[in-house]
């Protein structure tokens, strides 16, 4: 019991691979030799002769450095190769052996080459290469600096981290986020995907499970990535499905649980899944006992249009030859509010092949139709006469929507799915609420197709079928103002259409919703046939084009 055990067990608990050496003055018990020995110290140096222990020394630090290399080398699934000539000298007694062409290339030998099989697995992506996501790579950051220097932190007494889950839509980027940290890190990265872990053989997918944790603690510090983590960590309800894989979250479980045992080479773990795991009960809900493993749950949320945008140009600058603008780029932005990444690289491959398939640069068009038929699907002939309709239909949209303050985005009358042409929103993800003047705004949008068709066509030939959609979303928003948001007169409580329907209240309610509807019905007609002249501008100009992006209905409707 003195300063130097205490000291002697500090460092060899908080720093277990540094190589330990004891000094002595005089002769120590060979009891005592072997105590230290087996608690791991690695030699006993008497530096009474100076000359001899200076040698001993530099002869430890040559051997420390060596072995400090070899594991680096290894913690990078790398070996160092290199050939060699032999010769014979003259006197025929002494050979000698020459080494030349050293290099260092990736390990090939067992198991582990179905991990490492290249670069590839010490990703040299950055935070900077992936878009959106800003609040999640904040909170990796002291997730990285740990994997920088485990050391730091396990000498203070700090618990090492263990790991993150990661949780969000499909396609925000879950997995090029973890490659990205791990390349943050310079460490190795081994992902897989939890179905990938499945066997239909017994205790095969527990030991499919185990290799990855074993080859990772090998590499450490290293990082796991295991997408699609619901399919075997869903909540523990007794159901068939939660038996197969029950013991498949028990191995995972048990192998985080052992992460601890060397915290100066960890192994991070990171999990991802479309699944909140914060939500409610029920089908989906990962397991309780899994999500408080780890150190944070981070969610990755959809792309704004900024980032949408980013998106675009720098997937666009990866083309050679293309005629696409800036103001395509921005159109394609504005329009895919809740469209992940991995939705926008589907558009430009789509528009990309289009122009490949007729041996022509990609155009602005190609853009455009690319994400039409995307979401959309293949487009539908229909009669001259019909886009006529359509087209006077989706200008009174565009034009009372334009009245209203907002800015429609693009207009079509191409029939695709289920619809005949549309008028698309403006952008609105950043707005959080809307006034009453905006909501009634909006119900006449709805209803200015009727009212457009009325105005052209007569009040027979107007009314027709074609506006059902339209009917439904303007009855949508009057029975909520007078429901949830409280603003019809001498009312001041808040219930769902449902419930109130369920009320003594109901039929005053759909009196007053139908009031709304038939006071702004006659508000509307009155400013489609004061706009008469526009609306036909833009109906004539979509008969030639069959769309007009924002910048064009600007133009035509001068503002």
């Amino acid at each position: 019991d003195s300063e130097g055990v205490n000291a002697f067990n500090e460092i060899t608990e908080k720093a277990p691979h540094v190589p330990l050496y004891l000094l002595q003055r005089g002769d120590i018990q060979q009891e005592d030799q072997n105590t230290f020995t087996s608690r791991g110290v690695r030699g006993f140096l008497d530096f009474e002769d100076k000359v001899a222990f200076a040698d001993t020394v530099a002869r430890i630090c040559d051997q420390s450095y060596m072995q400090k290399k070899i594991r680096e080398l290894s913690g990078r699934g790398r070996v160092l190769s290199y050939n060699t000539a032999q010769r014979v000298l003259e006197d025929g007694e002494t050979a000698e052996i020459i080494f030349r062409d050293f290099r260092t290339c990736m390990a090939v030998s067992g198991e582990e080459n179905q991990m490492m099989l290249g670069d590839n697995n010490r990703p040299k992506d950055r935070f900077e290469d992936v878009i959106g996501a800003e609040t999640a790579k904040e909170d990796m950051k002291d997730f990285i600096n740990f994997l920088k220097n485990p050391k730091k932190y396990t000498a203070n007494g700090s618990r090492p981290p263990v790991g993150l889950l990661l949780y969000g839509p499909p396609g925000t980027g879950k997995t090029m986020l973890a490659r990205a940290m791990a390349g943050e890190c310079e460490v190795p990265f081994f992902a897989t995907t939890a179905t990938g872990f499945m066997d239909r053989y017994f205790g095969e997918s527990e030991r499919k499970i185990r290799q990855i944790f074993a080859t990772a603690r090998k590499f450490a510090p290293s990082i796991i990535f295991i997408d699609e983590i619901d399919a075997i960590a869903r909540e523990r309800t007794g159901s068939e499905h939660t038996k197969i894989t029950e013991d498949m979250l028990n191995t995972i479980l048990t192998e985080m649980d052992g992460f601890q045992q060397n915290p100066s080479r960890p192994v991070f773990l990171i999990v991802a899944t479309n699944t909140d795991p914060n939500g409610g009960s029920g089908k989906g809900r990962l397991d309780g006992a899994f999500v408080r493993r780890f150190d944070k749950t981070i969610y990755i949320d959809l792309p704004k249009e900024e980032e949408r945008l980013r998106f675009l140009r720098q997937e666009l600058a990866k083309v050679s030859e293309h005629q696409i603008t800036e103001e395509a780029l921005k159109n394609i932005a504005t329009r895919t509010v809740g469209e992940s990444l991995s939705t926008l690289k589907s558009v430009l491959d789509l528009a990309l092949r289009k122009a490949a398939r007729d041996d022509t640069p990609a155009t602005d068009q190609y853009l455009l139709d690319a994400l039409e038929e995307f979401l959309y699907g293949e487009k539908h002939e229909n009669k001259e006469e019909y886009y006529k309709t359509v087209s006077y239909h989706e200008s009174g949209h565009a034009y009372i929507y334009t009245l209203g303050g907002f800015k429609p985005s693009f207009v079509t009358i191409v029939s695709r799915g289920n619809f005949g042409g549309y008028m698309q929103h403006e952008n609105s993800e950043d707005t959080p609420s809307y006034t009453k003047e905006q909501l009634l705004w909006r119900i006449r949008t709805a209803l200015a197709g009727r009212a457009a068709e009325i105005e052209f066509f007569g009040e027979e030939a107007g009314t027709n079928t074609g506006i059902s959609s339209d009917i439904q979303s303007a009855t949508s928003i009057a029975m909520n103002m007078v429901s949830r948001y409280a603003m019809a007169e001498d009312q001041l409580i808040s219930l769902s259409p449902e419930q109130l329907m369920k009320t003594p209240m109901a039929e005053k309610f759909l009196e007053r919703v139908n009031t709304i509807l038939q006071q702004e019905m006659q508000t509307t007609r009155e400013l489609v046939h004061a706009g008469r002249d526009k609306i036909e501008a833009l109906a004539l100009f979509l008969q030639k084009q069959n769309q007009a992006t924002e910048e064009e209905i600007r133009e035509i409707f001068n503002i």
